[in-house]
């Protein structure tokens, strides 16, 4: 059978009325995208309680695709869009982005389980009924929504053998105030390590919980001997990259007359939700020629000289061949 794609809805609308996790089987034939769709009204009667988009998967508390029970995609949702965006380069969508109170919204957040969406040769492997299944650990009422409901749509490629996946999972880690090394799993290619920090660049005096990084393995500096998080934050501009445009905003203020009047307000480059994260690509050119072989390497790890002590998170970017 030649190879051809076969977009399908898996998980019908479901309406979730309490804080729940929640777990749904996914496609047999090779998976390529799943594509989450959080569909909650706006609980705007306080305008400013309007939620933007990376509020808006922040109702993901967690996000993991299991594959006989083990995570081979696992971090909050927020950190998926940055993800999205940094590594694969996908701006954030999301129909009837209103501000109304009540109105409804559709919100999309892609999972791509290989190197990029339609991929015949990176993309996850098929498998067997109940083998590979999602869980999302769901916030079904945060601030500026309710009458959460979600589906889920999966993008298959049929006819195919692909060679290998990515697997993408959170580490996290408390910092202290100086060097700190966070140990990454070695073995397979590296091909980025996306870095979130509590505290981002901001204020008279920043103080970013990541400072400045480094990727060391078998402790010697390998791609990024040392940057500081404000540099790597814009490191994306390279690959031309522009800031997430869905920070464009407006504002409702009444009139002497109880009308509304609406402006529009600029893009918001250093705001919402976007400011903590960092990507280290070791894979700029996509074809694995900067990818880091950690195979047979006994330490793998990003150091960070943290600037605050607080929590922070990294998700590798990992190649996996399949057998």
């Amino acid at each position: 059978m030649s190879k051809r794609l076969l977009h399908s809805v898996a998980v019908q609308e479901i309406a979730v009325a309490a804080d729940v996790i929640t777990t749904n089987d996914l496609a047999v034939n090779p998976l390529s995208v799943v594509l989450i769709c959080i569909r909650p009204l706006n609980e705007t009667s306080t305008l400013s309680a309007y939620a933007r988009y990376m509020e808006m998967v922040g109702s993901l508390n967690r996000v993991t695709i299991l594959f006989r029970g083990q995570s081979i995609f696992s971090m909050p949702g927020r950190d998926a869009a940055a993800l999205n965006y940094c590594r694969h380069g996908i701006l954030p969508r999301e129909v009837n982005p209103d501000d109304a109170d009540n109105e409804r919204r559709c919100v999309v957040l892609p999972i791509l389980l290989g190197r990029f969406a339609y991929d015949p040769v990176s993309c996850f492997p098929a498998s067997r009924r109940g083998e590979l299944a999602l869980e999302m650990d769901i916030d079904v009422a945060d601030t500026g929504y309710d009458g959460f409901r979600y589906s889920v749509e999966t993008v298959e490629i049929l006819g195919i053998e692909p060679k290998e996946y990515e697997r993408k999972t959170v580490i996290g880690q408390t910092m202290v105030v100086g060097e700190n090394n966070i140990a990454m799993p070695a073995g397979n290619d590296i091909r980025g390590v996306l870095a979130f920090g509590t505290t981002g660049f901001t204020g008279a005096a920043p103080a970013p919980s990541l400072g400045r990084v480094g990727i060391y393995l078998d402790n010697q500096q390998v791609g990024y001997g040392s940057s500081d998080f404000e540099v790597a934050a814009m490191l994306g501009s390279l690959l031309g990259r522009q800031p997430p445009g869905l920070d464009l905003h407006t504002h409702r203020v009444p009139t002497n007359a109880g009308a509304n009047e609406e402006t529009t307000g600029p893009i918001e480059q250093a705001m919402g939700g976007w400011e903590n994260y960092i990507f280290l690509d070791t894979d700029p050119t996509r074809d694995d020629d900067f990818s880091l072989k950690t195979k047979g390497s006994y330490s793998f790890f990003l150091r960070s000289t943290a600037e605050t002590a607080d929590a922070v998170r990294v998700v590798p970017v990992e190649r996996i061949m399949v057998d």
